[in-house]
């Protein structure tokens, strides 16, 4: 169960949702500030960078004890492929990054409706090369995306699956945005419950980003369709009371039909990337994920 401050501030935002979202989309996602001053600020004792040598911004995170010194976290951010800047990017992967005791690079990709389908994946995999042109072998690479950046994540090996590239070292998916159809029950049935996230807003962003509604269920646009055959280990996180439980759900019985090594975790009673909340919970996941990544990256 989930612990009672985090049950009231829950509420909280339920009761006040369009408000929240208001503030979120409009303040945290789409306001953003240039890299050189998001690195100045300190997250979870880690220290950061501005990446030089890419076309967008980006960010090396360093955390104040590096556990693994020749692997590399990967950070897709979410916001429906609508919104998101280096603030939400910082305050997301720096926890992660600091219990793994793995450095981080994050950045962020181009924006639909004004760039739909496949920039984001184009820029993704540009950072991958970037990457993998500075030293790190693939499979000291992992990949940590975050609602839409879980899609991404995913886009991103089925891209290097399908050029013959070897894939990553692992993949941590946080409440991942993997079927833009919605086809789940969990859309329907948690909508009344759901703290944060509206059905009818992500699906105009899924069109937009898609380039229309007839390519939603496509393997390229919603991953849950795919073959994740040679796809490498993979920790899903989800909450219960969030409308992409679903998608979480369908993506691991995908993954396990396909022979991965995927395990999902259901967060009782937390919302949509409720690891971003510092709740108690949120604490918890983050240190599961970080243990995760480090124990796959090590070696």
């Amino acid at each position: 169960m989930p612990s009672r401050k985090s049950q009231e501030m829950l509420e909280l935002i339920r009761s006040h949702k369009k408000l929240a979202s208001n503030v979120s989309n409009g303040m945290l996602m789409k306001v953003d500030a240039p890299a050189e001053r998001v690195a100045k600020i300190r997250v979870n004792g880690t220290t950061a960078l501005p990446v030089k040598g890419l076309e967008m911004p980006a960010l090396r995170i360093k955390p104040k004890n590096i556990l693994a010194e020749d692997a590399v976290l990967l950070h897709l951010h979410g916001g429906a492929y609508v919104s998101g800047g280096l603030l939400q990017c910082r305050a997301l992967i720096s926890p992660i990054c600091a219990e793994a005791g793995i450095r981080a690079v994050t950045f962020t990709y181009r924006l639909a409706p004004e760039h739909p389908y496949p920039a984001q994946l184009d820029d993704a995999y540009r950072v991958w090369s970037f990457l993998r042109d500075a030293g790190y072998p693939a499979n000291k690479i992992g990949l940590v995306g975050e609602s839409a950046g879980g899609n991404l994540a995913l886009a991103l090996c089925l891209r290097l699956r399908e050029q013959g590239e070897e894939l990553p070292g692992a993949l941590a998916l946080l409440s991942p945005w993997v079927d833009l159809a919605q086809t789940g029950e969990s859309y329907e049935q948690l909508k009344n419950v759901d703290a944060t996230l509206n059905a009818e807003e992500l699906m105009e962003s899924a069109v937009a980003f898609a380039g229309g509604r007839e390519r939603l269920t496509s393997p390229v646009i919603s991953p849950v369709y795919a073959d994740f055959t040679g796809f490498p280990p993979t920790l899903i996180h989800c909450g219960t009371r969030e409308i992409l439980l679903s998608d979480a759900e369908k993506l691991a019985e995908a993954m396990l039909r396909d022979g991965v090594d995927a395990h999902l975790v259901r967060w009782e009673g937390m919302c949509h990337v409720f690891q971003a909340f510092g709740f108690e919970e949120s604490k918890a996941a983050n240190h599961q994920l970080g243990v995760f990544l480090y124990e796959k990256l090590k070696g």
